[in-house]
């Protein structure tokens, strides 16, 4: 086996699969990563037995073969590597030489044939949508997935396809993700063949796809559904995962269906208030109170150790002038980060229910965020 590539070819390859490799896994073999040599082109691949990637890298191959290399060791020495051609050659007892300019590194490598060979899935539902669309939906959704072990079924988005079931609402793909005291859902119309869809995707999977996809998005997503897996194909790029096997909870009796109060307010203004509220209600469990005030919406925290702030943002309203309700502001801020309208609208009704975020001649989002209980809002 021996190839010639470019720096910059091999980093990236390395770099895009390297992130998948498990550390913890009781199967040494998976901490490598394959490089397989065939005619003109190079093919780096990783698995964790639960996701894997292939990436195709341009590389002059003058003898075809496959090795397995420590990812750690690896990426370590190719990230570090000057710019310019690399030369890779396999040698007799599975000794790997690596030069450049006049430089060499001999690095201990291991046959291929016990590494565990990526799935494809070849038959099932099929969908192609912008990657860029894509990478969106799941931006603004994953921050509101589950990280604890305990709920499993919510460590992943929902993907749905079909009917919506809600009156006035058009979309044909929707993105869910939630964690118990929040909720995220993102839908878009699109054109699709693929029947209706209901599937959990890991939200290590959908990060490490954003990532392939990269700002500058180009071509299209093909996407393949079957059984309990999942595959991405994007340009040079192949990305495989298990699907979380489980009932994910009903959210659309979660959304409220009216509200009390609207407020329009300028997002920029209201995400800085709220991060600035959060430097004092950081050590009082990120609680702060919504206040509103005939068109004033007082932000106030209190902490007895580091003091108080009240800060207070001009509002449109509509409806009743008056509405006290706390959150956690660290929740209320990463949704405004996903947005990138100008002006959102924030729904308010009683002490004890949800707060409803949405941008104005936007995408087609809501946020909803559940009320904390306080002393004064059980008086």
């Amino acid at each position: 086996m021996e190839f010639l590539c470019s720096k910059e070819d091999l980093y990236d390859g390395v770099q895009s699969v390297e992130k998948i490799v498990s550390t913890k896994s009781t199967l040494p073999v998976i901490g490598n990563i394959l490089f397989e040599a065939k005619k003109s082109a190079l093919k780096i691949s990783a698995n964790n037995l639960e996701m894997g990637m292939e990436i195709l890298v341009p590389a002059k191959v003058s003898k075809e073969g496959a090795v397995l290399i420590p990812a750690k060791t690896i990426a370590g020495i190719v990230g570090r590597l000057p710019e310019g051609d690399i030369n890779f050659k396999l040698g007799e007892k599975d000794i790997v030489r690596l030069s450049y300019k006049e430089s060499i590194f001999n690095l201990h490598a291991l046959p291929p044939d016990e590494f565990p060979s990526l799935p494809k899935v070849k038959e099932g539902r099929d969908l192609e949508i912008s990657p860029e669309l894509f990478a969106s939906m799941v931006e603004q959704t994953i921050f509101a997935v589950s990280l604890s072990e305990d709920k499993y079924v919510l460590n992943g988005i929902l993907v749905e396809l079909g009917k919506a079931g809600i009156q006035g609402d058009n979309s044909n793909l929707r993105l869910i993700a939630t964690d118990g005291y929040r909720l995220a859902r993102r839908g878009e119309k699109i054109q699709s063949g693929a029947g209706e869809i209901k599937a959990i995707i890991p939200s290590r999977t959908l990060e490490e796809l954003v990532k392939v996809i990269g700002d500058e998005a180009e071509e299209s997503l093909k996407v393949v559904i079957s059984g309990d897996q999942i595959s991405f194909k994007y340009k040079k790029a192949y990305l495989v995962s298990r699907l979380i096997q489980g009932q994910f909870p009903d959210y659309k009796q979660v959304i409220p269906k009216s509200s009390g109060t609207k407020l329009v307010l300028n997002r920029k203004d209201f995400l800085q208030a709220t991060e600035r509220a959060q430097v004092i209600a950081v050590s009082s469990a990120n609680i702060v109170k919504f206040d509103l005030r005939g068109k004033k919406l007082h932000l106030i925290a209190n902490s007895p150790d580091v003091g108080s702030v009240d800060e207070v943002l001009d509002a449109e309203v509509k409806g009743e002038g008056k509405a006290q309700v706390s959150f956690n502001v660290k929740l209320i801020s990463e949704a405004l980060k996903a947005m990138d309208t100008e002006k959102v609208l924030l729904e308010l009704s009683s002490t004890l229910s949800p707060g409803v975020l949405r941008p104005i001649d936007g995408a087609d989002y809501i946020y909803i965020v559940m009320p904390i209980r306080t002393t004064e809002a059980t008086k």
